[in-house]
């Protein structure tokens, strides 16, 4: 599983790390440290024929969904790599509209103590290396009620993949996001599913990995700063 995540990428920095080129909004995203799902992050999106960055909804919402968003009570900030194509909910989607979403690190709760690590890309010397995760989107238009009242919701949701963890990874949890290579985020993007799927199933090697303890801080999304990716102890 991948429930926060953290990202404080310009889109010139993703236009780098995606080594695409794409129209994108004028404005650069605001860094986020404790990304929660319901925020909107940047992602870059492709339908098939065109490839464009833009902020969205992190929560996928099915094209066919006619009800409130205040009515959807499935869990869609994930979706199985390996069950994407079976889904009712992503088969669609799955095959033009793939996303990546940029980050540099992810968080995830050792069930053992529920001590939370920072986990990304790195050796440990030079902190985290940006990364780049797979997803799927759909653009949704509905309504959604809030405490006070009753609003119109219009924009790209998505949700990101994950799959079964690597051997170090899965002392911490069982499943990992699907962290891709430099090789992989093209063929993520644009090729047929079946030829890339495979890919995308393999774990991220375990020496490629730096797990950080941080502060239980992070476990309360009002808290968003950059001490929140702070070791608190000893490397894992």
């Amino acid at each position: 599983m991948c429930g926060r995540y953290s990202h404080q990428l310009t889109w010139s920095e993703i236009h780098e790390l995606a080594g695409m080129a794409f129209p994108v909004p004028e404005k650069d995203p605001k860094s986020n440290f404790n990304v929660a799902p319901t925020h909107f992050c940047p992602v870059v999106l492709t339908d098939g024929k065109d490839t464009w960055g833009e902020t969205a909804y992190w929560g996928f919402v099915p094209h066919w969904w006619k009800k409130s968003l205040n009515d959807k009570k499935f869990n869609t900030i994930n979706a199985k790599a390996e069950e994407i194509h079976k889904k009712a909910t992503y088969r669609d989607a799955v095959q033009q509209h793939r996303c990546l979403v940029p980050a540099t690190c992810f968080y995830e709760w050792r069930k053992s103590d529920r001590q939370p690590f920072a986990i990304g890309i790195g050796d440990g010397h030079d902190g985290f290396k940006p990364f780049l995760m797979a997803g799927i989107w759909s653009r949704w238009s509905g309504n959604y009620k809030d405490s006070q009242s009753e609003d119109t919701f219009d924009a790209c949701t998505f949700t990101i993949l994950t799959r079964e963890a690597g051997d170090r990874m899965a002392e911490i949890h069982t499943r990992e996001p699907a962290v891709l290579t430099d090789d992989e985020i093209a063929s993520w993007m644009y090729k047929p599913l079946n030829e890339v799927i495979s890919q995308v199933l393999e774990p991220t090697p375990s020496q490629l990995l730096y797990f950080r303890p941080v502060a239980k801080a992070v476990g309360n999304v009002r808290n968003n700063s950059p001490d929140l990716m702070q070791p608190e102890s000893t490397l894992f």
